[in-house]
């Protein structure tokens, strides 16, 4: 071989080499390592580019509060309670709300879509909250059980608020339409339900139930006894009790995982067969029984305010297990809710939205209430704890 050639040969290897030095330099050793000679690409490695899908969190979903669609997401932030509150000047709708976790207190004007902290207090494990018809109270349970702290805290503004820690060991609490605060306590022989005034702190008895675990159904009119009904299982027979004067009257409902809800003119009872729930409604004046043609939940349905004939609750059509409510309750089932307006009177059941449909989401409605105006619907997402509205 000549000189030349191999003087050739090695300026050839070595600007090869060089090449490849440089190559590695500027992009790195490509991933597998055969890929090598097989990437001669400008401008950027591939390997730099994240094709994992994106999958948003909560922190990035975005809410359009006051978008033109009837239901709209209000909040990214998990909720414990929430309120409605009208300014009498403007006529702008705010909700207010308290969020899981913190107990820091905000406030969305529905109008403009501006939201505002009230409370920058945090409270610890914030679990439970209701807010006084007039907005400017709230009281927020920190803690399970027994084990817990009562605050109450009084708004007085942005970022405004006094905190003052309640002495009762509260095992349920709502607000009525006095400002007032129903709640029920422990006693040796059951339950005890109170009112409690806010302001002065005094208190007054309302009723006892001889066992403790009970749920009641807080009247917010004074035409309309209060009711109670022990804690749901599907595998215990429940007993519906009318609470009037302090006296307790057993109603012709009874069944195993019996949950119940009433206004002035029906009580609704919900009932666990070998098939599945069955839902009644109960004409009070009459006694007339009628059956549902969906299932209404307490934690699902609210009454409307100026028609004791309509009903709105969040329903999915599905076989559900006979183990309801229990297995809900536990979370080991979760629903995908239409939202249904019900005609009690003509035992009726019309479907005015899926959200799955409108949104994408699955929405397990709970803690569902009613404008004072009828106009807009609100209520929890039990899957994330996310507050929604939707304008009927």
């Amino acid at each position: 071989m000549k000189k030349t050639s191999l003087i050739i040969g090695g300026i050839a290897a070595i600007l090869l080499l060089l090449a490849i030095w440089v190559y590695l330099l500027i992009y790195g050793t490509p991933k597998p390592v055969e890929e090598f000679f097989t990437d001669f690409s400008f401008g950027g490695s591939s390997e730099n580019i994240d094709d994992t899908p994106f999958v948003p969190s909560i922190e990035n979903e975005q809410v359009d509060v006051v978008g033109g669609v009837p239901l709209r997401q209000l909040t990214t932030k998990a909720v414990v309670g929430f309120g409605e509150k009208q300014d009498i000047t403007s006529n702008d709708k705010t909700i207010m709300y308290v969020e899981a976790g913190t107990g820091h207190v905000y406030a969305i004007n529905l109008a403009t879509g501006a939201e505002t902290r009230l409370s920058n207090t945090t409270i610890t494990n914030a679990e439970s909250a209701s807010f006084s018809p007039d907005g400017s109270k709230v009281v927020i349970r920190s803690g399970y059980g027994t084990i817990n702290t009562i605050e109450l805290l009084t708004l007085n503004g942005e970022n405004n608020a006094t905190k003052e820690t309640l002495t009762q060991r509260m095992v349920d609490f709502r607000f009525n339409n006095q400002n007032k605060l129903y709640y029920t306590e422990y006693n040796q022989v059951g339950l005890l339900a109170r009112e409690l005034d806010t302001d002065t702190k005094t208190s007054r008895t309302l009723f006892s139930v001889p066992f403790q675990n009970a749920t009641v159904f807080w009247s917010q009119n004074s035409n309309i006894p209060h009711f109670t009904y022990p804690k749901p299982s599907a595998k215990l027979s429940g007993f519906l009790y009318q609470i009037k004067d302090g006296t307790l009257k057993r109603e012709v409902a009874s069944g195993n995982g019996l949950v119940a809800l009433a206004n002035n003119s029906y009580f609704i009872h919900t009932v666990t067969t070998a098939q599945g729930p069955i839902s009644y409604a109960t004409e009070r004046t009459r006694g007339t029984v009628n059956l549902l043609p969906i299932v209404a939940q307490p934690d699902k349905c609210i009454f409307d305010t100026t028609n004791d004939n309509t009903l709105y609750c969040g329903f999915e059509e599905a076989n559900l297990n006979y183990e309801f409510p229990d297995n809900w309750y536990k979370g080991l089932v979760s629903f995908s809710d239409a939202i249904w307006e019900i005609d009690l009177n003509k035992g009726l059941a019309a479907k005015l939205i899926n959200p799955k449909n409108d949104t994408g989401r699955e929405i397990d409605i709970i803690d569902m209430n009613i404008s004072g105006q009828n106009r807009v619907l609100y209520f929890i997402n039990k899957n994330d704890n996310t507050l929604w509205m939707y304008e009927i």
